[in-house]
């Protein structure tokens, strides 16, 4: 679908933690995106126009609405202004963007995310759950502690049925005893299943992406099956 400008108003919001929070917009009903694209957002300070893309959190199922999962960043105009933001409130879009998609349907796919990263694959994992699609879903993502996880009870249910299997790991976990503890590149050889022939799709900050890529290349996955996005 063709991106267009829209006003969109604040109509829910879940609070993961003191710096995260999902927020729900109104968008008009023929809003239409695939499962990994992002909308732009307008915000306007001291006469300037900042642009600030944030990945559709959401299923491209639900009419009318999108989600966007995000981290208030300290001295981040865009990230607080949105974490202040009331219900009713409005601001502007422009969407959908971006080619951050299932590229092939019809292979299995790892995914590996740190922190708001998880966000475009918190849609395509459940767009594929609402489809049924027969392939087979792994998901490594990355946190700092056990406040920051999201959508746990959402993953644990689609994972009841076979196609999805997810690794939490943590950076500074609360539990001591805490299996996987470290960064999501650290344990990508404990993950991976062997013989894994699908696509591998990454999200988060650089320097995430590039540990994987290259960690991932010394591992023998071609470049022409990895997949990313970066935040920074």
């Amino acid at each position: 679908m063709e991106a267009f400008r829209f006003n969109s108003k604040l109509i829910g919001e879940s609070k993961i933690n003191e710096s995260t929070k999902v927020l729900y917009f109104e968008v008009p009903e023929n809003f239409e995106f695939s499962a990994g694209q992002y909308v732009m957002m307008a915000f306007y300070k001291d006469g300037r126009r900042i642009l600030r893309s944030y990945s559709i959190f959401s299923s491209p199922s639900e009419k009318g609405k999108i989600s966007i999962f995000f981290k208030k960043v300290e001295g981040g105009y865009a990230s607080n202004f949105l974490f202040n933001m009331k219900i009713g409130e409005q601001i502007e879009m422009k969407g959908p963007l971006g080619n951050f998609t299932v590229r092939n349907p019809s292979k299995d796919i790892f995914l590996i995310s740190s922190g708001t990263g998880f966000g475009p694959f918190k849609s395509m994992i459940k767009n594929m759950s609402e489809k049924k699609s027969p392939q087979k879903i792994y998901l490594a993502r990355g946190f700092k502690n056990e406040t920051d996880l999201c959508s746990e009870e959402e993953l644990r249910e689609i994972s009841l049925s076979g196609n999805l299997k997810y690794f939490n790991v943590l950076s500074r976990p609360t539990d001591e005893g805490y299996i996987y503890k470290g960064h999501v590149q650290d344990f990508l050889d404990k993950f991976i299943p062997e013989g894994f022939n699908g696509d591998f799709y990454i999200c988060g900050l650089k320097e995430m992406v590039f540990e994987v890529r290259e960690k991932l290349g010394k591992m023998g996955i071609a470049s022409q099956r990895i997949f990313f996005e970066r935040y920074d």
